[in-house]
């Protein structure tokens, strides 16, 4: 498997503060800490991953680009969207896995 460093998208890195800020509304600020650190490391292991996960069939993850694919994470309540881009996985966004229906 080929290694691939990870970088985020701007959109990725809004949707983290919002999570985060969800998550603060609910729990204490150390639960909030320990939960985005689990998340970033459930998404970090696309660096390793990303080519054994096919591409997405669905029409909302190539709204953000044409090869997408999608990754489950937070006990499968989120999916990461991202693709592959010469030695790089970029993560485009992170959804609510119901959003992607379709």
């Amino acid at each position: 498997m080929k290694g691939y460093q990870l970088k985020y998208s701007t959109m990725a890195m809004a949707d983290i503060v919002q999570l985060s800020s969800f998550v603060a509304s609910k729990c204490s600020s150390e639960f909030v800490k320990q939960y985005i650190s689990r998340l970033r490391t459930e998404i970090e292991v696309l660096s390793y991953l990303a080519d054994a996960i096919a591409k997405s069939k669905y029409r909302l993850p190539k709204m953000y680009h044409p090869d997408a694919k999608t990754y489950s994470v937070g006990n499968k309540k989120l999916t990461v969207i991202f693709h592959i881009e010469d030695e790089y996985v970029l993560v485009d966004k992170i959804l609510p896995s119901s959003m992607i229906t379709y």
